[in-house]
């Protein structure tokens, strides 16, 4: 199988893919994508974990800020899963703020113990940071190379990811919000990778995502930049681009 793209970011261990997760990996591996799995909680961790063993993709293991009401030991299991396991993974997260949730002292000691712990392992680290992306960046301080991942900050702030080496991930929100396609028309395509957030963010009314509609991703910065680039050369520069920022 030649593989031509990688969904950067989605939940194969999502509970909504129980009834046909078989067939979700299958369409993804028959049209040519890779799947990086994200487990954002402790069972979807550990679910993920065995996923990762199931179906041969690839894997990050974080706790979502929407999530830090949590307890410390929940938490301190996470932590303690993500070490046990760092060969298999390929970097921690996702993890972040969310200016959704209320508890941000809360969030920003969770997420500092995360960033901390990717340090430590010279892992990637995956972030979620809906609306707070600069406080996410400040955090970080570049101490891990990291993916901001389903980015919806401001273009400015993008550019300086991307200066300091950093990696902005652009998902199927592209392909319908005016906002996300200002964002491909304003930016290289330096660090710039694709996600779908599967089972969320689905670019087709109805219909839960999948990663095969990371392609959807694709044509669509394609569409916005084809007189800069053949889809040839946009699809190799995005999977080159994952490549490297995942060391695969």
């Amino acid at each position: 199988m030649e593989f031509k793209y990688i969904d950067a970011h989605c939940h194969i261990e999502d509970k909504s893919f129980n009834k046909n997760r078989d067939e979700i990996v299958k369409n993804a591996k028959d049209n040519g994508v890779e799947i990086v799995t994200s487990g954002a909680s402790l069972g979807g961790c550990k679910r993920a974990l065995n996923f990762k063993k199931e179906y041969g993709i690839y894997l990050t293991l974080g706790f979502h800020p929407g999530r830090t009401k949590a307890q410390d030991n929940v938490v301190d299991k996470v932590y303690n899963l993500i070490r046990e396991n760092e060969k298999e993974l390929l970097a921690v997260g996702e993890v972040g703020l969310d200016i959704n949730v209320q508890n941000l002292d809360r969030q920003k000691i969770v997420f500092e113990k995360f960033v901390g712990l990717a340090e430590e392992l010279n892992k990637p680290v995956i972030i979620h940071g809906r609306g707070l992306e600069k406080e996410c960046f400040d955090v970080l301080n570049n101490r891990v190379v990291s993916m901001f991942h389903c980015y919806s900050g401001s273009i400015n702030l993008a550019k300086e990811l991307i200066e300091n080496g950093h990696y902005v991930s652009l998902s199927t929100l592209v392909c319908f919000s005016k906002d996300h396609q200002n964002l491909v028309e304003n930016l290289d395509l330096e660090n710039i990778v694709v996600e779908t957030d599967s089972p969320y963010l689905s670019p087709i009314k109805g219909e839960k995502n999948e990663p095969k509609n990371v392609i959807k991703v694709v044509e669509k910065i394609w569409e916005i930049k084809k007189e800069e680039y053949s889809l040839a050369e946009i699809t190799k520069i995005i999977y080159d681009n994952t490549k490297k920022l995942y060391r695969i």
